[in-house]
């Protein structure tokens, strides 16, 4: 018992050692709140160092919605008998909000120079496509609930997208969207104080996130290339090879204590 509370004794002071001398090492003695601005989208954090050459930062960021209208085709249908349009009118859109949690590295203590590390997390549907009339493409739904029950002998129709083969649901309408990974792991490079050493700094930073393999998804499936066109000027194509995103920022910052 007596050993027990002796090496409590001992703890609690080397513990308020540590705290007293945590200042001078410049340990979460120091807090400031930003505000973003870039391909992550507009945002904020808070920063603290961790010591004299590592801070971390956590915030929130979003994308506003970037909507854009084009008219895609509609492959034929082998059958007559059905009012199935050439086209319909599209909207596609993009936008996310991702949580981070980034450290920033100062390898030389007397310059702003950093390297970052991390991760982003949230959103993983960053573009959407869908038709802007509600029910425009009940038709092809129609024709589509045939095939499947045997009453056409034909290949199912949709909407032609890139590569892709987009079916509407019961109720006309198509609902697609690209999925990334939600975690998406951060490398990236920059000039400035997270902590800004004066009350108001600034900070750049150029950088990628991992987003891993996107996908094609239509109400709710997962969809392969199927050669129906190329419609939508290659945009789905790029997404999909598009593993990394990109990332400049600029960040106004304050420091409160």
């Amino acid at each position: 018992m007596k050993a027990t509370t002796l090496i409590v004794l001992l703890s609690a002071c080397s513990f308020m050692a540590h705290a007293q001398d945590s200042s001078d090492k410049n340990i979460f003695n120091h807090l400031s709140v930003g505000v973003n601005v870039g391909t992550p989208g507009i945002g904020f954090d808070v920063a603290m160092p961790i010591c004299n050459y590592v801070s971390v930062r956590a915030g929130l960021s979003f994308m506003p919605n970037i909507k854009v209208s084009t008219d895609l085709d509609i492959t034929p249908p082998e059958i007559s008998g059905y009012d199935i349009p050439d086209e319909v009118e599209v909207e596609g859109k993009l936008g996310f909000t991702n949580g981070k949690i980034l450290f920033d590295i100062y390898p030389f203590r007397r310059s702003s120079f950093f390297i970052s590390a991390g991760a982003y997390f949230g959103a993983s549907k960053p573009v959407k496509a869908y038709n802007k009339e509600d029910g425009i493409l009940l038709p092809v739904s129609e024709y589509n609930n045939a095939v499947d029950n045997g009453v056409i002998h034909a290949e199912k129709i949709g909407v032609a997208l890139d590569d892709y083969l987009l079916e509407p649901n019961d109720e006309g309408n198509v609902n697609a969207c690209i999925k990334t990974s939600s975690f998406k792991p951060y490398l990236g490079i920059g000039f400035g104080r997270a902590v800004p050493k004066k009350r108001v700094g600034c900070m750049v930073e150029l950088g990628v996130q991992f987003w891993g393999t996107p996908k094609v998804y239509c109400e709710g499936h997962e969809l392969t290339e199927s050669g129906v066109g190329d419609n939508g000027g290659g945009v789905i194509k790029f997404i999909n090879n598009l593993t990394v995103y990109p990332t400049l920022s600029f960040r106004l910052c304050g420091k409160i204590f």
